[in-house]
């Protein structure tokens, strides 16, 4: 193979066709939410790199108004209608280190009134009611770290009471009178058993999840009045499937499965609360109607959605009204409100206007093939004009259990845009593809899982899609370490790397896990392995790239938040300053006012910005001028910058 070294950079583009600054900005429209009696709307909009809370009427789009509650930053995607039609909740994280707040905005009166504690209190939102119109039920670690008590907050007071507090559980789901019903919890083993509450507030055995089904199977919902439960259960078969199981006689019932992915998403009626449908994301979205009634309605939308992949946000009571995202991946998505009694519907807007009109590249789903047999659904986006020998950059999810999946992904068209070839392999351990997939990654990072993407490579090289003398690998969290192992293990295969929040020690790594992972704690010792035990501190240091620094010799860029509670900011600094001494190209930027995902979208941007003229050095694609986009943001250039200037 040819020597791996520093390549003249493309032409610098005189029309840019897709500006970081337009690729990696907040969409314009993001997260909108239906109201529960259908007649309200409410969605964040950016506006100048600040997100505001806007409302309207379902219908009414030119109503649409900003909330006085004034620009919000939440660093969850989490906003959503009180039961009473009246109040947004939103969440806030100021400091970057997970701790949400929980906050309701009046859309009558623009009141804004904090509903969970702040001061290192993380908040989850857990449920709201239609009988309990004024409250909201959230999951709060406040009492004690490690667990999450649940606390009943009034959305107009903001008072709140304690009306459980937690033991130890991993979940807890309430009925729709806010009352505790089960509630998880993972052994030693890393199998979990469920329990029900009697009652009495005994708690009695209700069902139990092998260790091997522990990442695909929970309760997903519980029917109005508590007495079925719905679960995406994988027990007894390799892909999840949504069954009612009666909360009486512990007898199941399948509503819903697919043939080639996990049941991922659940439509539920707002009154009963029974499923009306499921979907399975496989290569693409695929949905199954369980509702008869609810049946026609869905088929009117996936015919009207053309080949796009459909969304169903939200159902308003008595199914009035309907929410539907249509999704592509090489256009920004669009929002419709569907009124049933009226059998119409309503285009709202696009998530984003700045998109219009680019020639945007569309994401292809292929299958590759392992090298011991297994088939990694994967997607490739290519640029344009050049259809083969591209240069290739393969963008790896975080997680790991997690997943790629088709849409429109910035990143993919970023990087399109700038001549290269893009591949996402889901590699194994990769959650919807069945749990023989999933657990096929167990004590396998660092192992297999890199072998997956290392395949993926040279399937894009047998296919034409790639150059083989210029490929990069392209990661954050989980994807930052898998970067550091193909640095270690395969720099005769790849020419650079970036790694984005990248745990480099996995004894370091599991030792400062946040307290709020505590009851998923055997879980993840058996997916990698107990540092408790001789055998254990062993594999995880064999498996710590770090260790293997030595083999690293290709070019090295390195981003950290530095209010990471996940990964340390030494993991980045001790790689970095380990190649520095080694005279290996590395470049370590650092975001003092981010935590493990950049939140900030001038930081974003930064980030981009600096990473784009690195590929640029490394694999010859275009680049834009840096221009102004490090301007604003926190970036830090800790170690090796220098070949920043002759680019910008």
């Amino acid at each position: 193979m040819a020597n791996k070294g520093v390549i003249a950079p493309g032409h610098r583009r005189r029309t840019a066709l897709l500006t970081r600054k337009v690729a990696f900005a907040d969409p314009l429209r993001s997260h909108l939410r239906l109201s529960d009696d259908g007649t309200r709307i409410a969605w964040l909009q950016n506006e100048a790199g600040m997100l505001s809370v806007m409302v309207a009427e379902a219908l009414d789009t030119a109503s649409a108004r900003r909330l006085t509650g004034g620009p919000v930053r939440p660093v969850s995607p989490a906003l959503f209608w009180a039961a009473d039609g009246r109040h947004v909740v939103v969440f806030r994280d100021s400091a970057g280190d997970e701790n949400y707040q929980a906050f309701s905005i009046d859309v009558d009166t623009g009141a804004e009134v904090a509903l969970t504690p702040d001061g290192g209190t993380r908040t989850l939102f857990n449920r709201t009611s239609r009988r309990i119109p004024s409250d909201i039920l959230f999951s709060v670690n406040h009492r004690n770290r490690q667990s999450f008590d649940l606390v009943r907050a009034n959305v107009t007071t903001g008072r709140r009471m304690t009306v459980f507090e937690n033991p130890g559980f991993s979940r807890l789901h309430a009925d729709a009178g806010l009352a505790v019903r089960f509630g998880e919890r993972v052994r030693q083993d890393g199998s979990i058993e469920v329990l029900k509450r009697q009652g009495n507030g005994e708690w009695v055995p209700f069902l139990e999840i092998p260790a091997e089904d522990s990442l695909a199977t929970h309760i997903d919902g519980l029917s109005a009045d508590g007495e079925v439960v719905f679960l995406l259960d994988s027990r007894g078969r390799d892909r999840t499937a949504l069954v009612a199981i009666d909360a009486r006689t512990v007898v199941s019932t399948v509503l819903a499965t697919d043939s080639e992915a996990d049941i991922a998403e659940v439509v539920y009626d707002p009154d009963t609360g029974w499923p009306l449908a499921a979907a399975a994301l496989a290569a693409r979205r695929r949905w199954h109607p369980i509702d008869e009634t609810f049946a026609a309605d869905l088929a009117r939308q996936l015919e009207d959605a053309a080949g796009l992949d459909l969304v169903i946000v939200g159902v308003s009571a008595g199914r009035r009204r309907m929410v539907i995202r249509l999704e592509a991946s090489d256009a920004p998505a669009q929002l419709r409100v569907f009124d049933r009694g009226r059998r119409r519907t309503l285009q709202l807007f696009p998530e984003r206007d700045d998109l219009e009109g680019m020639p945007l590249r569309p994401m292809l789903p292929v299958a590759i093939q392992s090298r011991d047999g297994l088939t990694l659904p994967a997607y490739v986006t290519l640029p344009a004009g050049r259809a083969r020998r591209s240069p290739l950059v393969v963008v790896v999810h975080g997680g790991p259990y997690d997943r790629d999946a088709w849409g429109f992904s910035p990143l993919h068209q970023w990087l399109a845009s700038r001549g290269y070839a893009v591949l996402s392999v889901n590699f194994r351990g990769s959650t919807g593809f069945g749990k023989a997939f999933t657990n096929a990654a167990d004590r396998e990072w660092g192992g297999r899982m890199q072998d997956d993407l290392d395949d993926g490579v040279a399937w894009a090289v047998k296919e034409g899609i790639a150059d083989p003398d210029r490929v990069g690998l392209f990661g954050a969290s989980y994807g930052g370490y898998a970067a550091l192992m193909a640095a270690a293990r395969s720099p005769d295969l790849y020419n650079c790397f970036i790694d984005i929040c990248g745990p480099s020690d996995l004894l370091s790594f599991i030792a400062r896990i946040p307290p709020y992972w505590h009851s998923w704690f055997a879980m993840i010792l058996r997916r990698l392995a107990d540092p408790a035990t001789m055998e254990g501190r062993k594999w995880l240091q064999e498996r710590s790239p770090l260790v293997h620094v030595e083999q690293m010799i290709r070019p090295m860029l390195i981003a950290q938040g530095l209010r990471d509670v996940r990964v340390s900011p030494a993991e980045s600094r001790n790689v970095a300053h380990a190649l520095l001494r080694r005279n290996v190209p590395v470049t370590l930027v650092t975001f003092p006012d981010e935590g493990h995902f950049l939140v900030g979208q001038r930081n974003r941007i930064a980030l981009m910005a600096v990473a784009e003229q690195f590929l640029a050095c490394h694999l010859g694609g275009s680049h834009e001028l840096l221009g102004d986009d490090l301007q604003g943001s926190s970036l830090t250039v800790e170690i090796g910058g220098e070949w920043l200037r002759p680019l910008s």
